[in-house]
């Protein structure tokens, strides 16, 4: 079947958004890089860096001395950012313990999203202890606690602490995605004497619309001005 040159362009430029638009799957390995999907990673209070336990490669903080190499600590940070800006597909966060795993608290993530308009918004993850063996995690946007609660990987000795996260911020473009703990003083039980702390197994990102759809209409345009010729 022979398309005419103005509906191949419509095609061409209709196959490219849509495979343009599928999710881009930035791994711990990525991460620790500085550089990924499009995106770039940064530190604050130490240096970029893996952890392996589990099974489980997550990216994170690398400080000397620090009891918590390689995950985001109460002292660390991690940030994602582009200039063009990004959706946010899902996260997946690793060694996010609800204690009394390794002396752990109640572990708490705070994501914080700052978007190309200016405006932010804020939401926090805590694993929450129930009982022995529970995989309880709350979510928190914006002081909302209403949210539906999460579904993590049992909090216990020989697991990965794992929690899987949605699109939370919808499809607001974001310029910058930080990570960085907060504190708790709460236990499940035991010693409870190790900090708040996690690290990045994956970032899940949907590139920027906008520019998919110029780059569809210069597409288009070429191929009609082919056509012409």
């Amino acid at each position: 079947m022979r398309i005419p040159t103005n509906g191949l362009a419509l095609a061409l430029s209709m196959g490219m958004l849509s495979l343009g638009a599928s999710a881009t799957v930035i791994t711990a390995t990525d991460i620790a890089s500085g550089y990924g999907g499009g995106l770039t990673f940064s530190a604050t209070g130490g240096e970029l860096g893996t952890k392996t336990e589990y099974g489980i490669t997550a990216a994170g903080v690398g400080v000397a001395g620090d009891s918590g190499t390689n995950e985001i600590g109460l002292r660390e940070s991690l940030t994602a950012s582009s200039s063009s800006g990004f959706v946010l597909g899902g996260f997946s966060l690793a060694f996010l313990y609800d204690g009394p795993e390794f002396g752990d608290v109640e572990e708490i993530a705070r994501i914080t999203a700052t978007f190309l308009d200016g405006s932010s918004s804020v939401a926090v993850l805590k694993n929450v202890y129930l009982n022995p063996g529970d995989d309880f995690v709350s979510l928190t946007i914006d002081g909302d606690s209403s949210m539906s609660p999460l579904a993590a990987s049992t909090a216990v000795f020989g697991s990965p602490g794992t929690v899987d996260v949605g699109a939370i911020f919808g499809k607001n473009l974001i310029g910058s995605l930080t990570f960085d703990a907060l504190y708790s003083n709460t236990c499940g039980t035991g010693k409870c004497n190790n900090q708040s702390d996690f690290s990045i197994f994956q970032i899940i990102s949907v590139p920027e619309p906008a520019s998919l759809a110029l780059f569809a209409l210069g597409l288009g345009g070429l191929l009609t001005f082919r056509r012409r010729r």
